[in-house]
């Protein structure tokens, strides 16, 4: 094998580490692109390669058995598809990484797909943002190829971590985090739009920043999950005036009605009436205990 890695689709993704790890020396990189003969995705396709200096290698197969590292960067939906392909043209010593934001599970169906003996598979979940930080760009890696990827792509400034977890590990990660992350922004948008409109929006800011001020997520889940598990019914009560007061003012209430939802769930639960209205010494045994509920 001639190159080190070769890129299974040549997107924004695929071009911004390429350009990082050839800042750093790493010359022995080419990629394989379906739509490279594309009339318009082709465009962008060679423009980005040729200004890298990234040969588009027009052959699958080609493409596969020249490098070590395997990495597909194409889409969480045909990740497992492009994996079967990619695997039949693999020998020993090879690690097929995929980059693509796909479920745990889809991760560990391509781990259990059939290969060769020797052949490996890297779940690398992307924890940043690719345009601006790059080949740098953290990640989490798991599956029996993550050793091999973080030992000689680290030594082009990659950013990797080997969780030492079998493959879909990662991926769990970036997705459990993404249910937070994603979920925050929209509750911030619901909070702060009624704000908004209704002339208190500095105000609600500096009450939820005093609320939050210099607390970790580990103070946070402590304060508002244990309690939550006994209180729910009352909550209950108070998110139908916050999805009514909502509703009046013409915004929308989708984030408040799951909410509500939820509350309802804990509060009908025979588990949580169990508890007597004392609430579980912390976030964790709170936990457990909404995991039977929910």
């Amino acid at each position: 094998m001639k190159n080190l890695v070769t890129f299974i689709g040549f997107g924004e993704a695929s071009y911004h580490i390429a350009k990082g790890l050839k800042s750093e020396g790493l010359n022995e990189i080419i990629a394989y692109d379906a739509f490279s003969d594309h009339p318009e995705k082709g465009i962008i396709i060679n423009r980005r390669a040729g200004e890298i200096g990234i040969e588009l290698v027009p052959e699958l197969e080609t493409a596969i058995r020249s490098s070590k590292f395997i990495v597909s960067a194409t889409s969480a939906k045909i990740a497992l598809s492009i994996a079967e392909s990619v695997f039949k043209y693999m020998e020993e010593g090879q690690v097929f990484v995929d980059v693509n934001a796909a479920s745990p599970m889809t991760m560990k169906a391509i781990s259990e797909l059939k290969r060769k003996e020797g052949v490996m598979f890297c779940d690398a979940a992307v924890m940043g943002v690719v345009p601006s930080e790059g080949h740098r760009v953290p990640m989490l890696l798991s599956g029996d190829g993550a050793e091999s990827f973080k030992s000689e792509l680290s030594r082009y400034g990659m950013q990797l971590a080997d969780l030492k977890t079998a493959a879909g590990g990662s991926s769990a990660i970036k997705m459990f985090r993404s249910v937070f992350m994603k979920g925050l922004t929209q509750l911030l948008i619901e909070s702060l739009t009624a704000s908004a409109k209704f002339g208190v929006l500095d105000t609600i800011v500096e009450s939820l920043t005093e609320s939050i001020h210099n607390k970790t997520i580990e103070d946070l889940s402590n304060q508002l999950i244990p309690r939550t598990v006994v209180h729910a019914e009352r909550r209950v009560s108070e998110m139908k005036e916050v999805i009514s007061t909502l509703d009046e003012m013409g915004l929308d209430y989708s984030m408040s009605r799951s909410t509500k939802e939820k509350l309802e769930k804990i509060a009908s639960s025979e588990k949580s009436k169990s508890l007597g209205g004392v609430p579980p010494k912390d976030y964790k045994e709170a936990i457990e205990v909404l995991i039977d509920i929910l």
